[in-house]
């Protein structure tokens, strides 16, 4: 076991240093791609596999906190940091006009955070160190949030879709529900991050928490120039997704709700899955419904509320109707893998499969 992490540690320098240069070599081709007379669907993958890259040096940077920062803390931080590339990408796409893909893309943060980040979480832990534990309280209170904040953001598409008289008031209606989203994300922030918030993470197996080994300066670094290009590549993503879309054939659903979105969250996605592999599913856990929640809670107020800012008129918070029901069925479905405060791969597995089979059914649109 020794030598094993003897040589993990050896090898990790390496691998980041790969990963570095491959980031810059795929932001390199991305700008040729974009100021080169190539087909849109070249500049779009080229941009997509870019920002891919930029967003796990990203999450590879926010891990690194591990042991300079409170666990309520970095929770919080990662979750805020992590929400930053499918932020900028959604600036950028409101300014070119396209709503319904930013409306998708915070639905499939969602989903993408409830079912792919825990179902891949839960499946690779599960199968290393069988049943996991996570902690109940931190969990319970996740759960109760989650349930509120989803009813928050579904009950006025339902009242829009039913065509009750809020239908002639969507932009108001989007308006006051962004205003108390981010009231509740205001009030509830210094309950996350109190003392009640920073119990230990729980540890299954032989899996232990491993503090940050890189200098704080390196961190940071980082994270700017990661977010520094996201937000530049986030520009080229947008300037050729529509033509790109056509091209492709796919429809604007499902490159919001699960190409962009995934994109987004990769930055998270990936220390979820890391964590859960070293047998510390309770973080994972953590890290994917505080994502999940502040989608809720942050994200999709200040898009809203910036629309008008940055010259891209109204943006509603009125969703289609499957996309409310998808919203309902995963939320559900993580309430209860979860109740019981303990995971396993079985239900890693059953919440990826929903979460492809969401996929098939917005193929088609």
């Amino acid at each position: 076991m020794r030598n094993s992490q003897t040589a993990g540690r050896r090898l990790g320098p390496l691998v980041d240093l790969l990963l570095w240069c491959a980031t810059l070599l795929a932001a390199l081709l991305a700008a040729l791609a974009e100021y080169a007379e190539v087909s849109p669907i070249l500049r779009f993958l080229g941009t997509l596999g870019a920002i891919t890259l930029a967003s796990v040096v990203l999450g590879r940077s926010i891990d690194q906190l591990g042991g300079r920062m409170r666990p309520a803390a970095i929770g919080t931080f990662q979750a805020v940091v992590g929400n930053l590339p499918e932020l900028i990408i959604g600036i950028f796409a409101l300014r070119a006009g396209l709503t319904a893909v930013v409306q998708a893309a915070l639905i499939g943060s969602v989903l993408n955070m409830l079912l792919l980040g825990n179902g891949l979480a839960f499946l690779a832990g599960g199968l290393r160190h069988g049943s996991m534990t996570i902690d109940g309280g931190r969990a319970q209170v996740s759960r109760v949030m989650l349930v509120l904040l989803m009813s928050t953001l579904i009950t006025p598409a339902i009242a829009v879709n039913l065509g009750t008289p809020a239908a002639r008031h969507t932009n108001t209606v989007s308006y006051v529900v962004a205003v108390a989203l981010l009231a509740v994300f205001v009030v509830s922030l210094p309950f996350r991050l109190g003392k009640d918030a920073d119990a230990p993470p729980v540890h299954n197996g032989t899996g232990e928490a491993r503090p940050g080994t890189w200098p704080l300066r390196r961190v940071l670094a980082l994270t700017t120039v990661a977010g520094l290009l996201i937000a530049v590549e986030a520009d080229w993503l947008t300037g050729t997704l529509s033509p790109a879309v056509e091209a492709m054939g796919l429809n604007d659903a499902f490159v919001g709700l699960f190409l962009v979105a995934t994109v987004g969250n990769l930055s998270q996605l990936v220390p979820a899955v890391q964590l859960s592999l070293r047998g510390d599913a309770d973080t994972a856990a953590a890290i994917t419904m505080e994502g999940a929640l502040q989608v809720a809670l942050l994200l999709a107020p200040v898009l809203t509320l910036l629309a008008p800012l940055v010259g891209a008129g109204a943006f509603t918070l009125i969703f289609p109707p499957l996309q409310i029901v998808a919203v309902i069925v995963a939320a559900l479905l993580v309430v209860f893998v979860t109740i019981d405060s303990k995971v396993n791969h079985l239900e890693g597995l059953t919440l990826f499969v929903l979460y492809i089979v969401l996929a098939s059914l917005f193929w088609w649109g």
